[in-house]
């Protein structure tokens, strides 16, 4: 191209290796390469204006003193032009003109301009290179250009034994140096397999926004009465990608919408952690921790994270609290960027990202969220009943090795004097005995058993809530559980006979 055309656009997505053909040019041709990034760190910080000036005299410059010279990073420069104002974007899209024109008029002299294909002035660019030079658009990797890759980096032979059609199924929108990151580390630890370099790539390449390490280990298996919500996400969303063979021999992709509604505490955001441990990199998540931000923050951030889940596709974008988010005024533009997410407008691999939401009240969230074929699932989660009462109890107690282990917890009496707690509530009893229990030993009193610990709990919570149902005149927040209840021995009469 650069035979025929003076000015040549070079656009791409990010790590399609835009950046590694400059430089390849640069050393066949002779000549410059000037990288935008450092000189907008440079100056952009001191005076956002000087930044397209500062580039002009620049380009001009090198084009003064070599025959080809190639500029890297574009994207800064009508980023930050376009930040200003509609005038100063127009003004650094004029300099661009300007150069196109200056070249067209200097025999022999080249110009390559590459830059992201990223940003609100990606449309403008395009039209720009096209009027006034030559435009080469990089397209996405395709499972041949990620074989080609690894094959240099690792060598034909142990590049064959990856099946790049499972890899490109697990993760489609792997840039070079992510490429190239993965092989290297695949070489230095003798992994040998397909499936030994995809557990590689989600434990070092694909990057989440949630560190797993950082979340509260729980798994499907450890959320008693959530069976059937496992269940349809292990179909919906799991098995897709994690049976990646079959998927691909199917056609499957993940569920694009799925939404998670049931009151408070009753475990949505239980099973959104257990849903990013299994996810690991593939799972992005956006809760109340973004709420406080001004608007332009907020949408900074939305993009960025929608951005990453797009990168790491096929992801999980996880909206907690979507009800609460939704009826914020400052942040209403929210509710059209999610519609063009889930209907897939914003890129070819925007399909390929599922939603799931959770809701306390499903009537904030728009209707044309939910109408049919954007939210696909619903699954409700329930207050537990008595037997998955015990269920949850019987679990938290077991796992929890602080509380003495002295005794035999009446887990029937336990569970039917918990009624109406929630998960959330049935979590805390635990936690609040163990409390009692640590007091106790701080201040040198003879310990009880784990059963009057729970016992206590239990009578605290039922009095806390009664408090605050009289005091805020909601009776929706007694808990129905008689306090004072246990009136059985704390050991034997339910034991591992009862069935919870």
């Amino acid at each position: 191209m650069l035979a025929i055309a003076p000015v040549v656009g070079l656009v791409g997505a990010p790590g399609q290796g835009k950046s590694t053909l400059l430089r390849a040019q640069v050393v066949k041709r002779g000549g410059t390469l000037i990288e935008l990034g450092a000189l907008a760190d440079a100056t952009a910080r001191v005076d956002p204006h000087a930044f397209a000036d500062a580039f002009d005299e620049l380009v001009r410059g090198a084009l003064n003193a070599h025959d080809f010279v190639a500029v890297d990073d574009l994207d800064y420069l009508l980023e930050i032009g376009s930040s200003l104002n509609a005038e100063r974007g127009g003004y650094t899209r004029m300099i661009i003109k300007r150069l196109c024109e200056a070249v067209d008029n200097m025999p022999a002299k080249r110009l390559l301009l590459a830059g992201d294909a990223r940003g609100g002035w990606n449309r403008g660019f395009l039209d720009l290179m096209e009027t006034r030079a030559a435009t080469v658009r990089c397209d996405p990797f395709t499972p041949a250009d990620y074989a080609e890759v690894l094959a240099n980096v690792m060598g034909r032979p142990h590049a064959e034994r990856i099946d790049v059609g499972i890899l490109f199924g697990h993760a489609s929108r792997l840039q070079g140096h992510q490429l190239r990151l993965a092989g290297e580390l695949s070489m230095a630890q003798g992994l040998a397999t397909t499936e030994e370099f995809l557990r590689l790539l989600d434990q070092h390449i694909l990057v989440s926004n949630v560190q797993a390490s950082e979340v509260e280990q729980i798994s499907f298996q450890g959320l008693p009465g959530a069976e059937h919500i496992a269940e349809e996400l292990e179909r919906a969303i799991i098995l897709p990608l994690e049976n990646r063979e079959l998927a691909r021999e199917l056609g499957l992709k993940p569920k694009r919408g799925v939404l998670l509604y049931g009151p408070p505490g009753t475990g949505k955001t239980v099973i959104g952690r257990a849903l990013a441990h299994r996810m690991r990199g593939k799972f992005f998540l956006l809760d109340g921790s973004f709420i406080s931000e001004p608007p332009g923050t907020f949408f900074e951030k939305l993009k960025a994270i929608v951005a990453d889940a797009k990168a790491n596709a096929p992801s999980v974008l996880f909206i907690d609290d979507a009800d609460v988010l939704f009826k914020i005024e400052h942040i209403q533009g929210v509710v059209r960027f999610l519609l063009s997410l889930l209907d897939g407008v914003e890129s070819e691999n925007a399909n390929e990202v599922c939603v799931v939401m959770t809701a306390m009240n499903v009537k904030l969230i728009p209707e044309a969220v939910l109408r049919s074929g954007r939210v696909e699932i619903w699954l409700e989660t329930k207050a537990p009943d008595v037997m998955t009462r015990g269920r949850i109890l019987k679990l938290y107690l077991r796992s929890d090795r602080a509380l003495p282990a002295s005794d035999r917890i009446d887990y029937e009496a336990l569970a039917e004097a918990t009624a109406g707690f929630t998960q959330a509530d049935l979590r805390r009893v635990v936690g609040d005995a163990t409390s009692l229990f640590a007091a106790d030993r701080v201040h040198g009193r003879q310990p009880k058993s784990a059963g009057e610990y729970v016992r206590e709990a239990v009578d605290q919570i039922v009095e806390v809530r009664a408090r605050m149902a009289d005091s805020l005149g909601d009776e929706a927040l007694r808990l129905p559980a008689r306090g004072k209840y246990f009136n059985r021995a704390a050991a034997g009469s339910c034991g591992e006979q009862c069935g919870y």
